[in-house]
């Protein structure tokens, strides 16, 4: 099934979300060819090229057996010049792969970014007001737990920031953190992010980063932490803005982790709000609707909505959403409550993936796009 969503405007630069997700067959070879003729076929309605795709994200339902087949695939040719993230999260629905890819219209020059390592990947997008760098697939094989690679993800990806002028603070929008084992790995993950933003001056008085950390099956077994980012450079502070719904759910450091609830992005003609990975919370940082994944999706729904609500946005205005299950066998229920709320329109993942707490059954995340008229520059 492939669904798509768009954003225009009267300067060219419009944004689309296309997710696709492959038929039901245990022929991999089939459900590639299927996802590609589902590809090219979108594109060619959309009136878009490979050249503008941005990023996409391949979700396998087996990554130890699939990612040779996939590397060697047509889709993943198709993909290859933009910046890509291949992970385990088994889809949903009955098929061996989904994707969802980003592109953009009427921008300038895109670059490759290498990192000398096949597996990483990231792009260039360059504006007329700011760059944007989607990188994809950022790991390590330095240190035997979560903490020590997570520690050197993120140093590996503050060099990368320096090494094109921005830093963590004033940069770096959106993070995906891809944990193998998440009951045993979140904590290391968790401590050495903390540690590592507060030597940045990421802290609870500036800002954090918009995130979603969850469970996947990555490249190798002992690769136990992967990300994937967002980054734009030209970006003034106050054109970074937090947000939040107290009523409805707390700031993540009172319970001892450090990222924001969601992010917004303020531009001339646009706005984009990152919506982090939202849970089943209050607003004392509980768990709600234990064992209830119908009452623990609304709530998620509901918890989105709150965030979205002081910045003038909807649920309707989100460009794509994914939502993660713990449980495949609640699948069915998750998918019917998010059809019941009238979402069923836009590109939407549903994919296998444990949150950090055993209690929460669903997760779900996403980005809204609004039209903006503010001093800032244009969206590229």
């Amino acid at each position: 099934m492939t669904k798509y969503s768009s954003f225009t405007s009267p300067n060219g630069k419009n944004e689309y979300f296309i997710s696709i997700n492959s038929e039901k067959s245990s022929d991999f070879s089939k459900c590639l060819e299927n996802i590609y003729e589902s590809y090219v076929s979108t594109l060619k309605k959309l009136d878009l090229t490979k050249d503008t795709q941005t990023f996409c994200r391949f979700y396998l339902s087996d990554i130890a057996n699939q990612k040779k087949q996939l590397l060697n695939s047509k889709i993943f040719k198709l993909s290859k010049n933009s910046a890509h993230s291949i992970i385990q999260q088994c889809p949903l629905d009955g098929g061996n792969i989904s994707i969802l890819s980003y592109h953009i219209t009427g921008v300038g020059k895109k670059e490759k970014i290498e990192f000398g390592e096949e597996w990483k990947h990231g792009l260039k997008v360059k504006g007329e007001n700011y760059n944007l760098y989607y990188t994809g697939n950022f790991f390590s094989e330095n240190g035997l737990d979560s903490f020590e690679q997570t520690q050197d993800i993120f140093r590996h990806y503050d060099s990368f920031l320096k090494k094109n002028k921005m830093n963590l603070l004033n940069n770096a929008v959106r993070t995906w953190i891809y944990i193998s084992d998440i009951d045993d790995n979140y904590g290391g993950m968790v401590k050495a992010r903390k540690n590592y933003f507060e030597k940045r001056g990421l802290t609870k008085d500036t800002r954090y980063i918009a995130s979603t950390g969850i469970e996947a099956k990555l490249k190798e077994n002992h690769i136990l932490v992967s990300m994937d980012a967002i980054s734009i450079s030209g970006l003034d502070p106050a054109q970074i803005v937090r947000m939040e719904a107290r009523e409805f759910l707390n700031p993540t450091h009172e319970y001892g982790v450090t990222f924001e609830r969601g992010t917004k992005i303020e531009f001339g003609d646009r706005t984009h709000l990152y919506i982090s990975g939202t849970a089943s919370i209050n607003n004392r940082g509980e768990v709600v609707h234990i064992g209830d994944v119908v009452a623990q999706t609304r709530r998620a729904l509901e918890n989105i909505k709150a965030l979205l609500k002081p910045h003038g946005a909807s649920i309707k205005d989100m460009a794509y959403l994914i939502v993660y299950a713990r449980n495949v066998t609640q699948a069915e229920e998750i998918m019917k409550t998010i059809k019941d709320e009238g979402l069923n329109q836009i590109p939407l993942i549903f994919a296998e993936g444990a949150v950090c707490r055993p209690a929460w059954l669903v997760e779900i995340e996403g980005v809204a796009i609004i039209p903006s008229k503010t001093n800032w520059p244009n969206f590229y």
